[in-house]
């Protein structure tokens, strides 16, 4: 007579503690999925905002119609200490970044006569901006950097969009500079 073997109650509970260390794997992996998903959608965001606002920049400044003494007269905006401007003394981010980075794209595309604005608020996503313009005027070049967050307090960690603009105006006499040198 044969015996039918059948299933010990070790076998049936280490099956069972395989299977639920899956299960617990794979439900953990939902909420870094979730959290991925967010950073995506708002690094999506951030980059559409950044080609909103320098786009205009850009064009503004390499415009063949500006001259060489408005180009010149661009300053390092917000000023000279660059993203340190966007800082309080504590280290901390100063409040209302997105106004200051709002008068340097305005600054900017005064000196140059560009006749655009900071991008309507629906381009932001909601999003906190960071604008930062620094003037190389021994090569001719401006450096825009632009950073965008929903979280103000998080605005220097997040990438930055970098880009520079080469004079590409008149330097002719027409500009009163006497020749653009």
């Amino acid at each position: 007579m044969s015996m039918k073997r059948a299933f010990t109650l070790l076998e049936i509970n280490l099956a069972i503690m395989i299977m639920a260390g899956g299960v617990l794997s794979i439900i953990g992996l939902y909420g870094l999925g979730y959290r991925e998903k967010r950073q995506s959608r708002e690094d999506v965001a951030a980059a559409a905002y950044a080609d909103a606002v320098i786009s205009p920049l850009v064009a503004a400044l390499s415009a063949t119609n500006v001259t060489w003494r408005a180009f010149n007269s661009i300053e390092d905006l917000p000023d000279s200490s660059g993203w340190g401007a966007y800082l309080d003394r504590d280290g901390s981010i100063a409040s209302n970044p997105e106004g200051r980075a709002r008068s340097v794209f305005q600054d900017v595309v005064g000196k140059v006569n560009g006749g655009v604005s900071w991008p309507a608020s629906t381009a932001s996503g909601g999003l906190k901006a960071g604008l930062v313009v620094m003037h190389d005027r021994n090569s001719g070049v401006v450096r825009i950097a632009f950073k965008a967050t929903r979280n103000e307090a998080e605005l220097m960690a997040m990438p930055m969009f970098y880009t520079e603009v080469r004079f590409q105006g008149r330097t002719d006499k027409l500009d009163g500079d006497g020749g653009g040198d």
